[in-house]
């Protein structure tokens, strides 16, 4: 599938797909990454190029990151001790610690520290970018999908697709999310 003009020719529901790996098919149904985006289901890298946290020589192919694939060690730990959510009050660490202790004395069964964080780690996101990007560009040209393997923060490996979008650019994806 070419990335030219994808958006402009984008088949409405009830059309019949005319390239791709769907050609042939009546679309039955459009949730656009726009759609998912405000949904919580993708984040848009073209926000952290907008903040200045990320700074490409030329406009990156993806455009969007899975929110599955950035709960795997791409959000902020809001410890200060760097204590995995799991492990909040029982390790050595939590004893020292200011937070814990006011907590600890009110019973209280929700640490702030433990909370899910929604500020992304940068240096973790952007080792994940290089790393799609190396992927992609083992892509075929013209293609509109690949697939290869990335490390996780946590050091684990893990398979991600990266597949071509509306907007011409492609998702990074884990095969669930596919």
């Amino acid at each position: 599938m070419k990335n030219q003009n994808i958006k402009e020719n984008s088949p409405e529901v009830g059309d019949i797909i005319k390239e791709g790996p769907y050609k042939g098919f009546k679309l039955v149904s459009k949730y656009t990454s726009e759609e998912a985006t405000e949904d919580g289901f993708l984040f848009d890298l073209d926000l952290l190029v907008k903040a200045g946290n990320i700074k490409p020589a030329a406009q990156l192919p993806i455009k969007y990151i899975t929110t599955n694939l950035l709960d795997l060690g791409y959000w902020k730990d809001r410890c200060d001790n760097a204590v995995k959510r799991e492990d909040a009050g029982t390790a050595d660490r939590c004893q020292s610690c200011p937070t814990w202790l006011v907590f600890a004395k009110t019973g209280n069964k929700t640490l702030p520290c433990t909370e899910d964080s929604k500020e992304l780690n940068i240096p973790n996101v952007l080792d994940l970018v290089v790393a799609a990007l190396k992927i992609y560009n083992k892509k075929i040209k013209d293609d509109w999908f690949v697939s290869g393997q990335i490390e996780l923060p946590s050091g684990k490996k893990q398979k991600v697709y990266i597949a071509q979008n509306e907007t011409g650019r492609y998702t990074l994806m884990l095969p669930e999310d596919y």
